[in-house]
């Protein structure tokens, strides 16, 4: 979110930002965190592809980096089911925070009860897993790489009792 105040037709308002009244902008960041692409958002376009908005945007962003076996990360705004596999159709990866209410989020893991710090892991059959971990809140994971697994790594911190603080 870019802070604006002025007049713009397409000026957004979002209650949760630091600046609440912006121009909303999406980019697209190589690992070194040099800008790829950006787009800027200008209001709710027509459906043309039959895509919801996020998939609509990751998929333009990505046009010229699918093929290639590149990762894409994304915050749960833009993760979803759909998106994950039109990606791997495309020999793409998908990581990211899923939203438990998206919908296809995998009901089964959304409903899962796991206590602080087990994890719970579910895989379909074209490599989607769909990761449940509670830390002091359920955390919804998505990924399509193979290499990735449901288990739990040390991360060489500790807490207050002086125990070692395993994420996934």
């Amino acid at each position: 979110m870019i802070p604006w105040k002025g007049r713009l037709l397409f000026k957004q308002y979002i209650p949760g930002k630091a600046h609440k009244y912006g121009v909303k902008i999406y980019k697209l960041a190589a690992t070194n965190g040099y800008t790829w692409n950006f787009m800027v958002y200008t209001g709710k376009q027509d459906p043309t592809s039959g895509l919801g908005h996020t998939q609509t945007v990751i998929m333009d962003f990505a046009d010229g980096l699918l093929g290639c076996h590149r990762t894409v990360v994304v915050d749960n705004f833009f993760a979803s089911m759909s998106l994950a596999k039109s990606l791997l159709r495309n020999d793409t990866y998908l990581i990211g925070t899923l939203r438990s209410n998206r919908a296809g989020s995998g009901h089964e893991v959304v409903q899962k009860k796991v206590k602080r710090g087990e994890i719970y892991a579910l895989q379909s059959n074209n490599g989607i897993k769909l990761i449940k971990w509670k830390d002091k809140r359920d955390v919804l994971m998505i990924s399509t790489k193979s290499s990735h697994s449901a288990t739990l790594v040390d991360t060489e911190k500790t807490n207050k009792a002086n125990e070692f603080i395993m994420k996934p």
